[in-house]
């Protein structure tokens, strides 16, 4: 089974997006081909990167990698929150993959830790788009506020890093998608082009399991998930900061073409100095019978409110 993956990235994002597609070959069946397309502003991914990301066809025979430039879309919306311009890209694949009948779109700060074809062969029904849910439970009251200012419910908004795209069903009223985008883009919306998705699709998306775009936010908010399929490091990034489920990116990282043994051990040694300050916080917090304290292989702490454990 051949695949449609789509993704977008610019220089700064070239390892984890390296690292993303090395779990995605890695962990593909026998049978599965994974045609990448990576939309791209040719003035914001220089040719060396390129290249760097092309160099898995070499290593890899499940994976074949195309770069499309998308030039000068989207300069002028609106960017929030170190979440770049790329992340508009993604509304670009209805007018762009014109062949296909539905693709795949990840996130770069995502693990994928299984085959994609059961996701791929997803049953859309008659929906235009599918992804998870964004919240576990209720929302924060910020962002419940939000998502009602936009007229959508917080149940069920989804979190655009994982998508399928019903492209059929799209184009089939693709002038009509089209200005909403161009209208929408314009906005200064806090969660940019997912709040996009989700007010343009709003009646017409199909909720996936949680394990499809599992973050450390959803165990936190106690959501236990025994095999995530797909790990999506939302917030703080597992080569900056250590954090839960970090050590499966370093893991995915050390088997790519871009492992640089002193890069990861230099990272190794600050989290550690972060470590120690913050088990000292954790330490205290808890004699003060505010948090508890769990520790995940030796380097991650969580600080749970003592109310959410039962």
């Amino acid at each position: 089974m051949t695949i449609p993956i789509v993704i977008s990235f610019n220089d700064n994002f070239t390892i984890p997006a390296g690292v993303c597609l090395t779990s995605l070959c890695i962990n593909a069946n026998p049978e599965t081909i994974y045609d990448v397309f990576v939309l791209h502003s040719s003035s914001r991914l220089s040719n060396e990167n390129k290249e760097l990301i092309k160099k898995l066809e070499e290593q890899y025979e499940n994976i074949s990698i195309k770069f499309i430039d998308v030039k000068n879309e989207f300069k002028e919306s609106y960017e929030v929150r170190n979440v770049t311009i790329e992340s508009y890209y993604r509304l670009l694949i209805p007018n762009i993959f014109k062949d296909k009948k539905k693709v795949i779109y990840l996130d770069i700060d995502t693990i994928v830790k299984i085959d994609l074809s059961k996701l791929y062969n997803t049953d859309l029904k008659e929906n235009c788009l599918a992804g998870v849910p964004e919240f576990v439970e209720k929302a924060e009251v910020f962002q419940q506020k939000h998502i009602i200012s936009l007229s959508l419910s917080p149940k069920d908004y989804i979190n655009a890093g994982i998508l399928v795209f019903n492209l059929k069903k799209i184009r089939a009223e693709i002038n009509i998608f089209n200005k909403k985008v161009s209208d929408l883009s314009k906005l200064k919306l806090m969660y940019q082009d997912q709040d996009i998705l989700n007010i343009i699709f709003k009646d017409d998306i199909q909720h996936l399991e949680h394990k499809y775009n599992y973050s450390y936010q959803k165990l936190i908010d106690g959501l236990v998930c025994d095999a995530p399929a797909i790990i999506h490091y939302t917030m703080d990034k597992p080569w900056n900061t250590p954090r839960p489920f970090g050590d499966v990116w370093w893991h995915y990282y050390k088997k790519s073409n871009f492992y640089k043994r002193e890069y990861y051990l230099n990272y190794q040694a600050e989290a550690f100095k972060d470590i120690g300050s913050h088990l000292k916080l954790g330490q205290l917090l808890k004699k003060l019978g505010l948090y508890h304290i769990i520790t995940l292989k030796n380097y991650f702490i969580f600080l749970f409110k003592s109310h959410k454990l039962k």
